[in-house]
C-alpha cells in the first residue's frame, strides 16, 4: 500500500476526513497513477545528438528498455565534458528506467561541442 493512500485512509480513521472526501483522495490518487503509466507508455524512445566542431557527430535513436547500451555511442570525450560537469550516466539510466517524463533530460554544451539526450 503507497504511503499516500495510508495517510488518506489514517485521516479517515482519525475523523479528520469523511468517508465521501477520502473516497475523493482515494480517485485522484489513482487517476495520478493512471496519468503517470500512461506518460511512461508514451515516452519509448531515447535520443542522443553528440556535436563536436559544431558537426553532428552522433543521431541515434534507440528503444528505452535498451538506455543502457546507448550509453555506449557517446563518445568519450563528451563523456569527460558531462563527468566534468557531474552528469551521473547511472543516475540518468535509472532515472529512465523508472519513468522520467518525456523530454530533454541532458544538454551539455562546450563551445561547438554538445550532448543532448532526450526522452520521446
Amino acid at each position: 500500500m503507497s504511503e499516500e493512500r495510508k495517510r488518506i485512509l489514517q485521516m479517515l480513521a482519525d475523523g479528520k476526513i469523511s468517508a465521501d472526501e477520502a473516497d475523493e483522495l482515494l480517485a485522484t490518487l489513482g487517476s495520478e497513477k493512471e496519468s503517470k503509466s500512461i506518460a511512461r507508455k508514451e515516452a519509448k524512445f531515447l535520443r542522443i545528438k553528440v556535436t563536436e566542431f559544431g558537426q553532428e557527430k552522433v543521431n541515434v535513436n534507440i528503444p528505452l528498455s535498451l538506455a543502457k547500451l546507448a550509453m555506449k555511442f557517446i563518445p568519450n570525450d563528451a563523456k569527460m565534458k558531462m563527468e566534468e560537469k557531474e552528469i551521473d550516466l547511472d543516475e540518468i539510466i535509472r532515472e529512465i528506467q523508472y519513468g522520467a517524463p518525456a523530454g530533454k533530460i541532458v544538454e551539455v554544451e562546450d563551445g561547438e561541442d554538445r550532448v543532448e539526450v532526450f526522452i520521446e
